[in-house]
């Protein structure tokens, strides 16, 4: 083993030898191409030989950069060569996508296009419905209108009916009138010429005592069909204290309730109706009809077998009745029917006081005009033209009203009892004819001096005043009287003055009957 080291290093030695002496041959050719040769593996070995002499760096750390650089050279082409397959395939791709968003673009072109022209066809099609739909409000309209004017000629009609009527009572009662006068002048005249006509006073006597006789007795008896007519029309129109009105429980079961237990939010069975009202009436000078056991006004308006809505004294089911009820009820409800079970179980259906339905627009206009009509009569004034709503609230004042009565103002709840009196404006006491208990829905109690609209005295005319009712989320209760002469004072807090205002009729006790023609002509046009 020891004999082999001393030809191993002679060997080495003459190897080294050798590549100096062909690295002195090369050095010259290597420097000259270093760029190309640097990183070639012998040179890369002997890299410190091939130092240039103006270069500062030591041969070792020169060779130790070129060292680096060519590993980096070497690394760079290898990531070169490698990722080259990688890096078309990705420019493959990339040709691809944009040849798919090329055509990406080209759809959305052609579906905007598309779209453009769709909604071209539509705005056209918007416009001819636009057109159409206000051509159609158009025709609305004019319908609407008509029907307001085929309203405006039924009311017109009604009461050019009851002034052809009246006109033929008065023209009767003229002639009858005429003929007493003549036969007052001829009997006169027979007085007068008494030995002339001596001879044939007899017969003339005989004459004019027929016609006289005649002529009373037509009197007498269009006098007594015309009171007798006014006495079932005029007044209220109500139930006896123990007509059975049919109501629900709280488990929807219906059974009957006198009508003298009835109390406000009482729910109403069949027709879900809610009272909102109560009106207590004096009913002594009331005369009464029978339906099947119902005991009722004969102006109150009933279902009849027909389907249409009459008054009482009218249906022919209805007979006279002797039954006098001292106090008699009538309701306001949220449906405006009242359902009463007669002796046969069977269900007969009357209006409410209020009659006309809320959402009845056209009919609570008219309503607002014929009561401005007839309050106003046929005076100059028009502004009450103006003051004409859409909607008759019921007239219900703040329990704390304080209404005017001979002891002074006192507040209206202690009237509660029926029935005591009240002012009229020419000083004298006048009988509360009905005390009336009523509701205002979505309001807020205050201090009870509230009141909704009524109709005020100002200025020589009734106006409606504004509802001083604060609005809020819950029912209140509240109370007005009806009066002689359908009007009576309060005092207004807020002015510190006394106020006229209509009772609870508005039109007045005596001269509601004047509204029931037009009530039933209503009824029976919104059926």
């Amino acid at each position: 083993m020891e004999s082999k080291w001393p030809f191993m290093l002679i060997t080495f030695g003459l190897l080294f030898a050798l590549g100096l002496t062909i690295a002195n041959i090369e050095k010259t050719s290597v420097m000259n191409n270093w760029t190309d040769r640097r990183c070639d593996l012998p040179v890369m070995a002997a890299a410190a030989f091939f130092k240039p002499d103006e270069d500062p760096r030591t041969g070792s750390n020169f060779a130790t950069d070129n060292f680096e650089f060519c590993l980096q050279s070497t690394v760079d082409k290898f990531i070169t060569l490698f990722m080259g397959p990688i890096n078309a395939l990705f420019g493959k791709q990339v040709n691809v996508a944009g040849d798919a968003v090329n055509a990406v673009n080209t759809a959305r072109s052609i579906a905007q296009t598309m779209y453009n022209a769709f909604l071209s066809y539509v705005d056209q099609m918007f416009h001819k419905f636009n057109s159409s739909v206000f051509e159609m409000s158009r025709v609305v309209q004019y319908l609407r209108m008509a029907v307001e004017r085929a309203n405006a000629i039924a009311l017109s009609m009604i009461y050019a009916g009851l002034s052809a009527f009246k006109a033929m009572i008065n023209s009767i009662q003229m002639v009858i009138r005429v003929v007493l006068i003549i036969c007052s002048i001829m009997l006169a005249i027979i007085i007068i010429l008494w030995f002339i006509l001596f001879p044939v006073i007899p017969i003339i006597l005989a004459t004019l005592g027929a016609i006289v006789t005649a002529v009373m007795a037509f009197s007498g008896i269009l006098s007594s069909e015309l009171s007798s007519d006014a006495s079932d029309k005029m007044g209220g129109f109500c139930f006896s204290e123990d007509a059975p009105i049919l109501v629900k429980a709280a488990d929807d079961s219906v059974h009957t309730k006198p009508a003298s237990q009835i109390k406000l939010g009482d729910e109403l069975a069949y027709d879900g109706g809610r009272v909102t009202a109560v009106i207590l009436m004096e009913g002594k000078d009331i005369p009464l009809y029978n339906i099947h056991g119902i005991h009722v006004s004969g102006s109150h308006l009933v279902k009849g077998l027909d389907g249409e809505w009459k008054s009482v004294s009218d249906d022919e089911r209805a007979i006279h009745s002797d039954r006098i009820s001292p106090i008699i009820y009538c309701f306001n409800t949220t449906s405006n029917t009242v359902p009463i079970q007669t002796i046969h179980d069977s269900v007969i259906w009357f209006r409410d006081w209020e009659e006309i339905k809320n959402d009845d627009t056209n009919g609570q206009f008219m309503w607002n005009y014929l009561i401005s009509k007839i309050l106003h009569g046929n005076t100059n004034y028009n502004g009450w033209k103006s003051n004409l709503t859409a909607h008759c609230e019921t007239a219900i004042l703040g329990s704390e009203i304080r209404v005017k009565t001979k002891g002074g103002f006192v507040p209206i709840w202690e009237l509660s009892t029926p029935f005591t009196h009240v002012m009229d404006r020419n000083g004298k006491e006048q009988k509360i004819l009905g005390i009336v208990h009523g509701e205002v829905p979505d309001a807020e109690e205050t201090n009870g001096k509230w009141h909704t609209e009524l109709y005020v005295w100002e200025q020589g005319v009734w106006i409606k005043s504004k509802n001083t009712v604060y609005c809020g989320k819950n029912t209140i209760h509240g109370m007005t009287l009806i009066t002689e002469t359908g009007e009576f004072a309060i005092w207004d807090e807020e002015e510190q003055r006394e106020k006229w205002i209509r009772d609870f009729t508005e039109v007045g006790y005596q001269t509601i009957h004047e509204t029931y023609p037009f009530v039933e002509a209503r009824l029976r046009m919104a059926k």
